[in-house]
């Protein structure tokens, strides 16, 4: 019999050993709670994610000024000496922007669990959020651990020699990255799948594959848990994530009391809503669809849901679940369920913000519309 022929299944074998890892599925977004290494900021979308980026890069530009020097925004997260306090900044500035993620990350700290920090004693949040984050978790060390042992066991499945597996590999693994298609490629198991089962090891020397299989992967998982870093690689996963310099100083925060004007046109009508920032929020001209301008923030959203009647007892509710640790996930799934029943039943919409005196400053707000009485009765 041929050796070839127990080739798919060895394919198969080095599959099954790479979805056993204890981190997948890896989403690409989980970049950030590795170079933090704050697990509660695993599985965030794509927009929180640059968000949080964003904050983090000028807080590391301000907390540790010389890693500044020569490095664009993303190399100086990755070069943090301790991530602690630029993730306590992090938290600081989402108090009011990302209520429902501060309370949660907030509320999931060991220190604060149990504890065994009072925040009186803090003149500052910062100082009490970096006390509380003091100590890394030690994520990239127990991703690099596990990288390591699946990386061996998946190369001697594949009948390769996992202390030199040899430089065709890598060449191999080379091709493969040239011609794929970042966009879908949004975990290590789509990364798999792609590899295993459709066109990613098309045209590979099939005795081949299967190590190729691994070293993809492990390229892959390096680089978003930085494990073995790869900016290039995780900026083609995240191309948002190239920001130069000068870019990320357009999204420099403005100062509360600017004077700024922020606008959107409404779906539902076209009119050009337009809100003044000041001493307080003042509303110059706008429909009645506009509900409210904030993130995506759960607890944004559920103020951006109220001109629909989800009931007094429902609000009542959502509020226990939001001040229970233990059921914050389930305040959030319910909020984002109602939301994106709204959305579909095209009875609320959101919108990007635009602001000319400050055009980059206010990238992670949105304007939400509800439209209560649309003008044909929903399915729902």
């Amino acid at each position: 019999m041929s050796p070839n022929h127990h080739l798919p299944e060895r394919l198969a074998l080095v599959q099954g050993i790479l979805q056993q890892a204890f981190f997948t599925p890896l989403h690409k977004n989980d970049w950030l709670a590795f170079c933090l290494e704050r697990p509660e900021l695993l599985g965030l979308e794509q927009e929180v994610v640059f968000d949080l980026f964003i904050r983090a890069a000028m807080g590391a530009e301000t907390i540790y000024p010389e890693l500044a020097e020569g490095r664009q925004p993303l190399a100086r997260l990755w070069a943090l000496p301790e991530s602690g306090p630029v993730c306590a900044h992090v938290l600081a500035s989402l108090r009011a922007d990302r209520p429902a993620l501060f309370h949660r990350v907030l509320t999931s700290l060991p220190a604060v669990r149990e504890g065994s920090l009072e925040p009186r004693d803090y003149e500052l949040v910062e100082d009490f959020l970096a006390a509380a984050l003091s100590g890394d978790a030690g994520m990239k060390d127990a991703a690099q651990t596990e990288l390591d042992t699946i990386s061996r066991r998946a190369l001697q499945a594949a009948g390769q020699d996992p202390d030199s597996p040899g430089p065709e590999l890598e060449a191999a693994a080379a091709r493969v990255w040239e011609r794929a298609d970042f966009s879908q490629l949004n975990s290590d198991v789509e990364l798999i799948v792609w590899l295993a089962l459709g066109e990613g090891l098309k045209g590979i020397d099939p005795k081949l594959a299967p190590g190729v299989l691994v070293q993809a992967w492990r390229r892959y998982v390096g680089a978003v848990s930085g494990a073995e870093l790869d900016l290039t690689l995780l900026e083609k996963l995240n191309p948002k994530l190239g920001l130069s310099v000068p870019e990320l100083g357009l999204h420099a925060p403005a100062p509360a009391q600017s004077g700024n004007v922020l606008e959107a046109i409404c779906p539902f009508c076209g009119m050009r809503s337009a809100m003044r920032l000041g001493k307080t929020v003042e509303r110059q001209s706008g429909c009645e669809h506009l509900s409210h301008m904030g993130t995506s923030d759960e607890a944004h959203l559920l103020t951006a849901m109220n001109p629909f009647d989800i009931g007094s007892d429902t609000r009542e509710l959502l509020e226990s679940y939001y001040h229970s640790q233990a059921d914050m996930e389930l305040f959030s799934t319910i909020v984002n369920d109602l939301y994106e029943m709204l959305i579909n039943q095209d009875r609320m919409a959101s919108e990007e913000v635009s602001c000319q005196s400050a055009p980059g400053a206010y990238y992670f707000l949105r304007a939400y519309f509800a439209n209560p009485r649309p003008d044909e009765p929903t399915q729902h």
